[in-house]
């Protein structure tokens, strides 16, 4: 990214999931069908070898850096940096584990329609990553040189593909649930469950697309403290909203009522100019 070259990732993680398939094929079906291990196994060695490619290209481009040890005020920087994106994402796997739990108070059917709509979920989730990968790479330059003018711009540029993105995704989601579970599962009763739980999923997709790209800013922004206050006060609110659920549809509407509260706080925080993005935004200092 750092870069701008988008092609060259793109090439090599076509060729690592060609890898992941063959992988899968050979571990799984045949010869050694090894099952989900091998499933696993297939999945980590595309990931190292996919690695391993985009290491070799940074060294042809000369931007590999010699392997040393760290000095300390450099481990300082990392974890300044490391930490808190540490504590924000055990939060939000910390979100996920609720769901699972709750979904399986509610029955093997129940769960079983979980699975796919929470893989389509995550699925279509990341759609929304580039959006915040550009908040990212775009945002800090324009932050350092407290150029309104230029923030503005970008962040309603981005903001805009955000919400054409968040509508066109969560659709296509929607239609995935309700027209096509068929290529997931064979069992009636399941696929009922995935059609009901479709309308939550959709409006899942589209808050969490909107809110991957309003947390793009903030990260930009190292906006670190209110980011990891904010995650767990959502945290918890979604653990309790998840521990009342009955139905799938709740617990999706729980995770995006969790979403939905973090990019309002979000947005109010930035309105009314704290933080290094609202600062900006609204002349303070």
């Amino acid at each position: 990214l750092a870069t701008r070259d988008a092609v060259s990732p793109l090439k090599i993680i076509g060729l690592a999931a060609i890898v992941n398939v063959i992988g899968d094929s050979l571990l799984c079906v045949y010869p050694l069908r090894l099952g989900c291990p091998g499933a696993a196994a297939a999945t980590a060695f595309a990931t190292v070898f996919s690695s391993a490619f985009m290491l070799r290209d940074l060294a042809k481009k000369k931007l590999l850096p010699e392997i040393s040890l760290p000095k300390l005020d450099q481990l300082k920087e990392l974890f300044g940096y490391v930490g808190p994106l540490f504590i924000i994402t055990i939060a939000r796997l910390t979100g996920f584990i609720s769901m699972q739990r709750a979904a399986m108070r509610c029955g093997v059917k129940p769960l079983a329609a979980y699975q796919i709509c929470v893989n389509c979920l995550i699925f279509f989730l990341l759609f929304g990553e580039p959006l915040s990968q550009l908040h990212q790479t775009k945002l800090p330059a324009l932050l350092d040189d407290n150029d309104k003018e230029a923030t503005l711009i970008t962040m309603k540029s981005v903001l805009t593909l955000a919400l054409y993105a968040s509508v066109g995704v969560g659709t296509v989601s929607f239609a995935a649930l309700t027209l096509g579970n068929g290529f997931f599962t064979s069992d009636m009763a399941v696929r009922e469950i995935i059609r009901n739980t479709a309308p939550s999923v959709c409006i899942a997709v589209m808050t969490a697309i909107m809110t991957v790209c309003i947390d793009g800013a903030m990260l930009a922004a190292r906006d670190f403290s209110f980011i990891i206050l904010l995650g767990l006060i959502t945290c918890v609110m979604q653990l309790y909203l998840s521990s009342k659920c009955t139905t799938l549809t709740g617990i999706f509407l729980a995770f995006a009522l969790r979403l939905g509260t973090y990019s309002f706080a979000t947005i109010v925080r930035v309105a009314s100019g704290h933080g290094a993005l609202g600062k900006v935004l609204m002349n303070r200092k």
